[in-house]
């Protein structure tokens, strides 16, 4: 089983205003980087593009800037219309 953790990429899952957010990550650049990770590492049990790995590693950071780092995520994100 290999766990996939993507960040906020270039879709319409929160709406059509996500597939033009410049925050988000371009489709077709996640894409290419996760098949890139597979193919250079097929044992893997967790892909994460560099681009999820602030978030995914937030906690170990220390509760204040797990705290600081959440809030301007959430602030950051785009409210569905």
């Amino acid at each position: 089983m290999i766990e996939l953790a993507p960040p906020y990429v270039q879709t319409e899952l929160m709406g059509s205003g996500q597939t033009s957010d410049p925050q988000a990550m371009p489709l077709r650049d996640f894409l290419a980087e996760v098949i890139e990770l597979l193919k250079t590492q097929p044992t893997a049990t967790e892909i994460l593009v560099e681009r999820v790995k602030l978030l995914r590693f937030a906690e170990q950071n220390g509760k204040e800037k797990y705290d600081a780092f959440f809030q301007s995520f959430n602030d950051a994100m785009p409210h569905p219309s």
